[in-house]
């Protein structure tokens, strides 16, 4: 007799009770010898609340299904390390479980509706055999229709079963963690124990704010979140991306020990190599925070004046400075480097280059608006 095999891919991001549940259900209702979670490959094109890495998702689903009898992983679409077809997938697996095996590809109501437009449909629909998961309340007859209209085109092999009321989404998961919500009762223990330990699935903002908080004092860190709540100010008033101006406020002092000049580019580049943002307009706003430089984005301008006029600032003009920033963030920059200019020459020192080359610019252009 041939080993009834159930095939049930996803991206498990992160697996779940719905998913574990499903799984027995099926294998139960349907004979199934067991069952066999194929992990999909998920690019991580995502700048913040990215999906976790494919090590972190196929550990999940080891602690998930850990010590669970006829429940197996196969890794066959992590190892491609590219997005694959169904069809391909499971033509891999029928050769690698040999004629000794019958394969059940385990799919959704909703989405074996739009099964044609799948790559390679007919062969799909010719050559595999599916277990439909029909949810309560989904209109039965119109699933028993399209099965029937597929037999007369196909040699089909299907069978729905109806399948527990249990709505949980990953993506409502990943949005609960990210705001520091409970998942319990809607995650195994091991694998919520395995996110926290490894810190998956934060608000980027969070994790850099817990970051920052545990490497600097008292006072920086009190700095730091005055210069956050300006930034996002900021990024409202003259239309920056509120969620970048947060990120880079948040790192930009990370590194404050480095030095007055240093701790700048320093912090850009430990953002990109801890924390994993690679996204130029951040690491640029947090690079350039204390210096500027000419062609300024409007993001380096948000995350420089939050810095130089957050309420906890006290120097000589500060309070006109702020009156400024809710007009014109370009004169109002350019009032604050010209001020750095006057304190930097008073102590005997030089203004950086960076910084004469931006307010130069600055100053250009205000010319160019009054002669326009």
């Amino acid at each position: 007799m041939k080993q009834r095999i159930g095939i049930l891919g996803g991206s498990f991001d992160p697996v779940h009770y719905g998913h574990l549940i499903l799984a027995e259900q099926i294998k139960t209702e349907a004979k199934l010898d067991k069952i066999v979670f194929v992990p999909a490959y998920v690019s991580p094109f995502k700048i913040w609340n990215k999906p976790a890495d494919s090590a972190h998702r196929l550990r999940m689903l080891e602690l998930a299904i850990g010590g669970h009898e006829g429940f197996e992983i196969s890794t066959i679409e992590l190892e491609k390390e590219e997005s694959s077809y169904t069809y391909d997938t499971l033509c891999a697996l029928r050769e690698q479980y040999g004629e000794e095996a019958e394969l059940h590809f385990i799919i959704g109501t909703d989405a074996f509706m739009h099964i044609e437009e799948w790559n390679c449909s007919q062969q799909l629909l010719t050559e595999f055999s599916f277990l439909i998961g029909l949810r309560r309340g989904y209109d039965e007859d119109k699933l028993r229709a399209i099965l029937d209209e597929l037999a007369t085109r196909y040699p089909l092999k299907a069978l729905y079963i109806q399948i527990p009321e249990l709505e949980i989404a990953a993506n409502d998961l990943r949005d609960r963690m990210a705001a520091g919500k409970s998942v319990r009762f809607l995650l195994p223990d091991t694998v919520i124990e395995y996110i926290q330990d490894h810190g998956l699935y934060q608000n980027t903002a969070r994790r850099l704010r817990e970051f920052v908080r545990d490497r600097v004092g008292a006072e920086r860190f009190a700095h730091t979140e005055r210069v956050v709540q300006k930034a996002i100010e900021l990024a409202h008033r003259f239309g920056a991306d509120v969620e970048k101006a947060e990120i880079a406020a948040w790192f930009h002092d990370a590194y404050r020990e480095a030095g007055n000049l240093e701790h700048g580019p320093m912090a850009a580049q430990k953002l990109e190599e801890l924390m994993g943002i690679t996204d130029e307009e951040i690491l640029n706003a947090v690079r350039y925070h204390t210096t500027g430089r000419a062609g300024m984005s409007l993001l380096e301008k948000v995350v420089y004046l939050a810095d130089a006029i957050e309420c906890g600032r006290e120097y000589p003009g500060v309070d006109e400075f702020r009156e400024l920033s809710c007009r014109d963030i370009d004169e109002c920059l350019s009032s604050v480097m010209d001020h750095t200019k006057e304190y930097v020459q008073v102590q005997g020192g030089a203004l950086h280059p960076n910084t004469l080359d931006a307010l130069e610019e600055l100053k250009q252009h205000q010319n160019e608006g009054e002669h326009a």
